[in-house]
């Protein structure tokens, strides 16, 4: 057992993911730009399966001025975090995974980047239920999955292709076997029309748009977008 959920240790993740999840720094890069154009100036934002705050580091360069907190349920993670942001206030790190977040006051803003897959269905409807409940009116909530194509053929051929992916980045066939193998057993992608379902399911009335607005090799990014306060509440 490793250090946290993903197939690499925290101190090394940064330099493995990046031969491992095609376009992860534009997966980044996107949840950002998705974000700050739904909500131009969130007041606060949350980063929850956070990993060691790449994602904060480059929305803080876009949004100074926002208030961030940094969630994961891992300590190796979350101490790398930390020593990234070392001038955010200790409160501002959270030990929890998403569907263990304490109540907080809500955020304009909730991202979920590569987290929600390593739970099995009941854990990542709590997760995103979660995420739900803390998210303000008028708020963004996205996040980005291990996704299943949505036919068998389609599938077997997006593993064909992060297969051949990865091997041109340099690993070998047992490593690359390694990750293939741990779709279904460490992590547990769904296809992007559950995900929309399940957003749609979950936010219920409360949202007025959930969409899909990004898809590569085997991931995807959604997001969902709340309605405002009522004039009457």
């Amino acid at each position: 057992m490793g250090d946290n959920a993903t197939a690499h240790a925290a101190s090394d993740y940064e330099k493995e993911v990046a031969k491992t999840i095609p376009f992860h720094a534009e997966i980044l890069r996107t949840a950002i730009d998705v974000a700050l154009a739904a909500v131009p100036s969130p007041s606060r934002w949350l980063d929850t399966g956070a990993g060691p705050g790449a994602l904060v580091e480059l929305a803080r360069a876009a949004t100074p001025k926002t208030d961030f907190t940094i969630a994961d349920p891992s300590r190796a993670m979350l101490d790398l975090a930390r020593a990234r942001h070392a001038d955010l206030r200790a409160d501002r790190f959270v030990q929890n995974a998403s569907e263990d977040l304490p109540d907080f006051p809500p955020f304009d803003v909730i991202t979920a980047i590569q987290c929600h897959h390593y739970g099995d269905a009941a854990a990542r409807a709590r997760a995103v239920a979660r995420c739900r409940d803390l998210l303000a009116p008028g708020g963004a909530f996205v996040t980005f999955e291990n996704v299943r194509a949505e036919t068998e053929a389609g599938h077997a051929l997006q593993r064909a292709r992060w297969a051949r992916w990865m091997r041109d980045r340099g690993r070998d066939a047992d490593a690359v076997q390694k990750a293939l193998a741990r779709e279904g057993t460490a992590f547990f992608p769904i296809a992007p029309s559950e995900h929309l379902a399940l957003l749609t399911r979950t936010f219920g009335d409360r949202a007025r748009a959930v969409e899909m607005i990004w898809r590569a090799y085997g991931q995807a990014g959604f997001v969902v977008l709340l309605a405002p306060a009522s004039r009457d509440a």
